[in-house]
């Protein structure tokens, strides 16, 4: 019997202020993200909304590679691909795809551009034979970012929360 090899892709949503503001709300969020690297850091990295899902993530990548890649990627990725994690507090998720495909999945988050009708970068931050050591880079890079914007109680807090939603158990290594 042969084992599928998979790819464990890390994401993150940001969220970049419009460039050309039109709304009194749209010029004081961008004067706030350029007011310092911290705030603008605090800004990109805002928690996605309720309504970014699992589910909602998986329909819109699967579109994307149907759009640009056409028919010959869609069959190719098929139903290999599957979001194992999404935390809509840290706009942080997980993809699980073949190995033999994971650059088409990296290639077609850089071209999603809208989520909701809001601008969006989605960025793969890691590529990984295991969710593990996904994790383990997430937790790294947390620990790192809170460093760069400083001790915080709420934030320290918030760290935590990160770290524990990955040892509770979510993340379990896929032997098929």
């Amino acid at each position: 019997m042969v084992r599928l090899k998979h790819r464990y892709i890390l994401f993150e949503i940001l969220y970049p202020p419009s460039s050309q503001p039109s709304t009194r709300e749209q010029k004081a969020k961008f004067a706030e993200f350029s007011n310092s690297p911290k705030e603008a850091l605090l800004h990109l990295h805002a928690p996605s909304p309720s309504s970014v899902s699992l589910r909602s993530i998986l329909s819109l990548l699967k579109r994307v590679i149907s759009d640009h890649y056409g028919e010959h990627g869609a069959g190719t990725i098929g139903s290999l691909i599957i979001v194992k994690y999404f935390s809509n507090k840290t706009s942080t998720g997980i993809i699980r795809c073949s190995r033999n495909n994971f650059q088409l999945v990296v290639a077609a988050l850089g071209l999603i551009d809208k989520i909701d009708n809001q601008k969006v970068v989605m960025r793969s931050v890691h590529v990984s034979g295991t969710i593990r050591k996904c994790e383990d880079f997430s937790i790294r890079r947390a620990k790192t970012l809170m460093a760069y914007l400083g001790k915080d109680d709420e934030l320290e807090r918030g760290l935590d929360e990160f770290i524990s939603m990955f040892k509770a158990g979510n993340g379990e290594d896929d032997e098929e």
